[in-house]
């Protein structure tokens, strides 16, 4: 039986509607055009959001798979174009105006108390009926239970999202700190539609574990990483954390690479995204990247998402300006 959540484009796009209608396999039709900087805003109903935190057993998060992390190269030679968004089936739209909400939280200061670590876990979620992983981070935001990890996490196919959404922090095996399913994504249009993998990044919130405590948020339990929306500078260094599945990795802990960031390998749209120097390709996407050229400690800059296949020694992310700042905001404000 076909399932319905609400779907709220909000930004600079005040004359564009933009909805989804979720088909039981988690698939959304084009019909409506929305603005290419629109944020779509994906609603989880709570049938499906309680019936993902009950039914990922140990079994069924071990025999996850990595989502699919390798892009082909661009054809010609540049990263997808800057096409309009194809557009959605409406189901209920509203718009937001430019003023929308924004959070109150303080973006870069980090939840005290906690290590880098103590906050990463893993994204488990279906999509093509195939269970799947990626990494997670929880990010400051108003509610205390905002996730960060990549687009394709969260829409792994064009013009739909996953099913079964959940974040498992500390993930070892097991579930340490609980099972903490979706409520609602934060993503860009420009990726649920279009690819752009500039725009490879979403946000989502949760909601706490079955018989946990009263107001216990996911970050007042393992705490949460500032955020900076700066964007990265070719050279400066960075590590990323996420959990690796290959390179003799089984993905129940954290592995972190170091590296200088690298320009995009294709030549014409070095703001877009930026590379990190490493073999993994497996159960990364999501992965904080955080400076360590300077001081500023647990506060997340960007993120792996993907690869190339050109590219055997790299993993590529967005750069995290503007347009995801935006996103961030609204989903930090919700």
């Amino acid at each position: 039986m076909a399932t319905r959540t609400g779907s709220t484009l909000i930004g600079a796009a005040t004359c564009a509607t933009l909805a989804l209608t979720l088909m039981g396999a988690g698939a959304a039709t084009a019909a409506t055009t929305a603005e290419p900087t629109g944020t779509l805003r994906h609603t989880i109903s709570s049938t499906e959001t309680a019936a993902a935190g009950s039914t990922w057993s140990r079994a069924r998060m071990h025999a996850a798979v990595t989502n699919s992390f390798v892009d082909p190269d661009p054809a010609d030679g540049n990263p997808p174009a800057d096409d309009q968004d194809s557009a959605l089936t409406a189901t209920s739209t509203s718009d937001a105006s430019p003023g929308a909400a924004s959070p109150h939280v303080s973006e870069t200061t980090p939840v005290p108390g906690f290590t880098a670590n103590d906050h990463l876990g893993v994204v488990f979620f279906r999509s093509g009926g195939i269970d799947q992983r990626c990494t997670g981070n929880v990010v400051v935001s108003d509610s205390g239970n905002l996730v960060a990890t990549a687009g394709r996490c969260v829409s792994a196919i064009k013009d739909a999202f996953v099913t079964d959404l959940v974040f498992v922090p500390q993930y070892d095996g097991t579930a340490p700190k609980g099972i903490w399913p979706a409520t609602a994504v934060t993503v860009q249009s420009q990726w649920v539609t279009g690819r752009q993998v500039d725009f490879d990044t979403a946000f989502f919130q949760v909601k706490a574990p079955v018989g946990a405590a009263a107001g216990t948020t996911l970050s007042s339990n393992v705490g949460a990483s500032g955020v900076r929306f700066a964007g990265q500078e070719d050279d400066d260094d960075y590590r990323s954390t996420g959990y690796a599945l290959d390179g003799g990795h089984d993905g129940t802990k954290p592995i972190s690479v170091e590296s200088s960031v690298e320009p995009n390998p294709w030549m014409n749209k070095d703001y877009a995204i930026e590379g990190i120097e490493t073999d993994l390709r497996a159960g990364i996407s999501g992965s904080p990247w955080v400076n360590t050229d300077d001081d500023s400690g647990d506060i997340q800059r960007g993120m792996t998402t993907f690869a190339y296949h050109q590219f055997t020694h790299a993993a590529f992310g967005p750069q995290w300006t503007a347009t995801l700042h935006a996103t961030y905001r609204a989903a930090a404000a919700a």
